[in-house]
C-alpha cells in the first residue's frame, strides 16, 4: 500500500520522486555555474573590445583581444554545454519517472498482490 493511501495525505512529489528532484536540484546548481560563466563571457568580450582604445604597440594588442576573444569562446561555449547537458539529462529523469509511475498505475494490483504473497511467503501475516 502506497503512504498517500495509508496516511491519507498526499504525498509530496519531491519525495515520491526522490532520483528526479535530485537530479532537478543538480539541473539548478549547473544552470547557476553556466550563468556566472556567461556573465564572464560577456566581460571578456567588453575586455577584448576595449583593449582596441588602449594604445599598445600592435603585436600587444593583437594578441590580448585574441587571448580575450579566445577565452570568451569557450567559456561560452562550456557554459552553453554544461547547460544544455544539465536540461537533457532532468528531461530525462522527469519522462523516466513518469514512465515508472504509469507502469505502477497499470501493475499496481500486481505488485501489491505479489508483495502480499512474498510476506506471507516469509512467514509474516
Amino acid at each position: 500500500m502506497r503512504e498517500h493511501e495509508r496516511t491519507g495525505r498526499r504525498v509530496s512529489w519531491r519525495r515520491a520522486n526522490p532520483e528526479a528532484y535530485a537530479e532537478l536540484k543538480r539541473t539548478w546548481g549547473v544552470i547557476g555555474h553556466s550563468s556566472v560563466l556567461m556573465v564572464l563571457s560577456l566581460s571578456l568580450i567588453g575586455t577584448s573590445l576595449t583593449l582596441g582604445y588602449l594604445h599598445w604597440p600592435g603585436w600587444l594588442e593583437t594578441s590580448a583581444r585574441l587571448s580575450a576573444s579566445t577565452a570568451a569562446v569557450g567559456c561560452a561555449a562550456v557554459g552553453l554545454w554544461r547547460l544544455v547537458r544539465a536540461l537533457f539529462r532532468s528531461v530525462r529523469a522527469v519522462v523516466r519517472t513518469r514512465r515508472r509511475g504509469a507502469e505502477g498505475k497499470a501493475q499496481g494490483e500486481t505488485v501489491e498482490e505479489s508483495v502480499a504473497s512474498a510476506a506471507t511467503a516469509a512467514g509474516s501475516p
